[in-house]
């Protein structure tokens, strides 16, 4: 297994602070971890030394695809008061996809498996408010709600306390098509998932060239369920493994009130 290692910190107050980037990558199993977050635009260094401005994308090799690329975005969410508002992972692409069946010998072509996406931050401080668990041994929840309260950030510490959704999202990618079939979970600290604050979509291209794009939040019902992204300052690393199938604990719930 190789590691590409890198860090990060989460500081929400002042300029953006570099972060870097970790990308671990598996045998049969595709493991992109990637440090991002920031307030602004964060730095991202592999084990080259080579920086990646954030929106940048990072390539990764996997059981089923050998030249994939991984892409983070982040945006501000505006509110009245500084406190109120912040920059929340938004989406993140995962480019030059091969879509073709999976060849049974060589193991390559993702078209028929399954990615399963989670962001982990490094700092108790993040995980404590955005964590399953409140621990940053735990994934983040990749959706919050506040309520009507009008702000997009605090997590569990924020009053009253944010509800945190999703701490992982599968994708089912097909063959053929701009169909991805999206599960959300597992249930934890007695949340509810909620599928629909993920999007997901396809641009099918040649085979290998394919884009799938997961957008976080959702512009309805935004006094509940999975409303707004986790603070993108909160997130350190990206995992996405591949799997002939989701996770058992993954579900299509949807939160409708």
């Amino acid at each position: 297994m190789e590691i590409l290692n890198l860090g990060g910190s989460h500081d929400t107050s002042g300029p953006a602070p570099k972060k870097k980037f970790k990308v671990l990558l598996g045998v049969g199993l595709l493991a992109a971890v990637m440090g991002m977050g920031s307030t602004l635009a964060a730095s991202i260094t592999l084990s080259s030394g080579s920086p990646v401005e954030f929106g940048q994308g990072v390539a990764a090799t996997t059981a089923c695809d050998s030249s994939l690329t991984v892409t983070p975005y982040s945006s501000y969410a505006n509110r009245e008061t500084a406190t109120a508002g912040d920059f929340l992972f938004s989406s993140v692409t995962i480019s030059n996809l091969d879509t073709s069946t999976t060849n049974t010998s060589t193991g390559s072509g993702c078209g028929g498996r399954v990615l399963v996406l989670k962001a982990y931050t490094d700092t108790a401080t993040a995980g404590a408010k955005y964590a399953s668990g409140a621990s940053s041994a735990n994934p983040l929840f990749l959706g919050w709600n506040y309520g009507s309260t009008g702000v997009v950030t605090g997590g569990f510490e924020r009053t009253p306390a944010g509800v945190g959704y999703n701490t992982g999202v599968s994708i089912g990618i097909p063959t053929s098509g701009n169909t991805c079939t999206v599960l959300v979970g597992p249930k934890s600290d007695g949340t509810k998932d909620d599928k629909r604050g993920v999007t997901c979509s396809i641009t099918a291209g040649a085979a290998g060239a394919a884009t799938v794009t997961l957008t976080f939040g959702k512009s309805t019902g935004l006094t509940f369920g999975a409303a707004y992204g986790v603070p993108s300052s909160a997130v350190a690393k990206l995992t996405l493994e591949s799997s002939a199938s989701a996770p058992a604990d993954f579900s299509a719930d949807e939160v409708t009130s």
